[in-house]
């Protein structure tokens, strides 16, 4: 693995690490102050504000990351500036019209989601939006230069500042209610925005020093625009489903046969209870692409077919050399651990729990092959065949959900469902278009899955005798120990390269 491609993902990963122990913390004991139904209703304005924080910020950061490394592998500097001034404006005017209109409409898409008590989270959008667009702007272009640790530093003020804050205004305000609690958990979260912001602001001034240039060339500005609006809307499709899904799970729940306050907690247990402990293997998949795309659209802007191939390979085994572990390692403990980090609201839904863990694992493991491959597509100028599998996975889910959704004996299991289907379908499509660019080793593939199966069975034996706080604790370090003994070959391999990193950079 090439060093800028190994340290960015090692950055990223580190810093994802750290992301999701503060987010986990943070939804830990959110969930204890504000209730499940409360953290279903926090979910569900999550869902929107994620999918508008896609629109504004995603699509910019990934088509930056693309047009600054293939401007740098060219020679074309005199692009930057007209990039630069085109992403502002379209992000941070993007962010600000869509804040007014969630502000202005904030009643009718609160009752529409059967939660009206929540309108008043959706007023902070008008700040949320814009400084999420600015940021995303900022790390793109810093992410074209294959420099990673901004973006991993600014994730960590977000999510520690958001964990400070946001549960400390969630607790002064739960007093007047559940969705009193849900702002203060948002306010904290418009603090954590701002500061990130800052710090991003400091490092482009200090380090990047890109002059903003006013002509209007219109080949670049096309260039942009040609970039950022189908990945924009490309990046836009999951979230875009898991909003949908967010605005008619319950009635669809309710349509089943279920109470409403039980559809909103069945919806909050597998979003803000599974799906937190759950989505923890994604920092991996994530880093790895995030990594991978300035590097690729590097080498692509030269050709150079042979070391793509090479990198598109060592990335993906290191992804799934630590990907497989994790997916397998969670499910292996999620029957003990759910009780002891949620023992106030997990009570009538352990069994629940763990059997949509259990198929959750696999959504995780074909989401993380899915947004490695529609990376490298971005990666190569293939943006509006990206948006198309996504739009095609995209409208399976949904169709799918609403079927699965109203039968009351599979409908808990409906989004995990909907979700294996949407990520199946857009990562067999991208191997297509990919062609031969994706050469796997068998070997590389098959020990972590091998390996992940003996440790799975060695931790589900050591629980059955070994419960509590001390059986997840040896569980842990027993699966760990049996993992990377089994697949040896590639812990040295792994082990040698982060070791030569560390030197190196020494």
């Amino acid at each position: 693995m090439k060093d800028t491609v190994g340290k960015g993902a090692f950055v990223l990963t580190i810093s994802g690490v750290i992301c999701k122990f503060f987010g986990a913390l943070f939804r830990l004991p959110l969930t204890n102050i504000i209730g499940i139904e409360g953290i279903g209703i926090y979910q569900m304005i999550m869902s929107l504000y994620s999918l508008m924080l896609i629109f504004v910020s995603s699509g910019v950061t990934n088509s930056l990351s693309k047009l600054v490394s293939s401007a740098r592998a060219k020679g074309e500097m005199f692009k930057l500036g007209t990039y630069l001034r085109y992403a502002i404006l379209f992000s941070g005017g993007l962010g600000l019209f869509l804040g007014l209109i969630f502000a202005i409409f904030s009643g009718q898409i609160a009752t529409l989601q059967g939660i009206p008590t929540g309108k008043v989270s959706y007023f902070l959008f008008l700040v949320l939006l814009p400084l999420g667009g600015l940021i995303g702007v900022y790390r793109g272009v810093i992410q074209g230069y294959e420099n990673m640790t901004p973006t991993a530093f600014s994730q960590i003020i977000e999510q520690v500042v958001k964990f400070v804050f946001g549960l400390l205004l969630a607790y002064i305000l739960s007093v007047r209610g559940s969705s009193a609690g849900v702002l203060g958990a948002f306010l904290g979260i418009a603090i954590s925005e701002f500061l990130a912001f800052l710090y991003l602001s400091i490092i482009m001034n200090k380090n990047i020093k890109i002059k903003i240039t006013k002509n209007n060339d219109f080949q670049t500005k096309n260039e942009f625009f040609k970039a950022s609006l189908p990945l924009s809307i490309s990046g836009a499709i999951t979230p875009l489903t898991h909003a949908l899904e967010a605005l008619v799970i319950v009635s669809l729940f309710v349509k089943a046969g279920f109470e409403s306050s039980t559809a909103t907690s069945l919806y909050g247990l597998q979003t803000g209870v599974v799906g937190a402990i759950l989505n923890f293997p994604l920092i991996i998949s994530m880093a790895v692409a995030v990594s991978l795309l300035p590097k690729i659209s590097y080498l692509s802007a030269r050709q150079d077919i042979i070391e793509q191939q090479n990198i598109i390979n060592r990335s993906f085994s290191f992804m799934w050399f630590l990907l497989i572990p994790l997916v397998l390692g969670i499910v292996s403990i999620s029957q003990d651990l759910f009780p002891l980090i949620y023992p106030n609201v997990i009570q009538g839904y352990l069994k629940i729990a763990v059997q949509l863990t259990q198929l959750g694992a696999i959504s995780i493991i074909i989401s993380s092959i899915s947004s490695f491959l529609i990376s490298i597509l971005q990666a190569k100028g293939f943006f509006y065949h990206a948006l198309t599998f996504n739009i095609i996975g995209g409208t399976a889910k949904i169709a799918i959900l609403i079927i699965l959704a109203q039968i009351k004996e599979v409908a808990i299991y409906s989004i995990s469902i909907s979700n294996i289907v949407m990520f199946s379908i857009i990562s067999v499509c991208s191997l297509i278009k990919l062609g031969k660019l994706v050469k796997i080793k068998l070997f590389e593939f098959s020990l972590p899955i091998l390996s992940g199966i003996v440790m799975f069975l060695a931790v589900k034996i050591l629980l059955l005798s070994i419960s509590g706080v001390l059986g997840v604790l040896l569980a842990v370090l027993l699966g760990a120990v049996t993992y990377f003994v089994m697949a040896y070959p590639l812990t040295k391999e792994f082990s040698l390269i982060i070791i030569r990193k560390f030197i190196k950079n020494k």
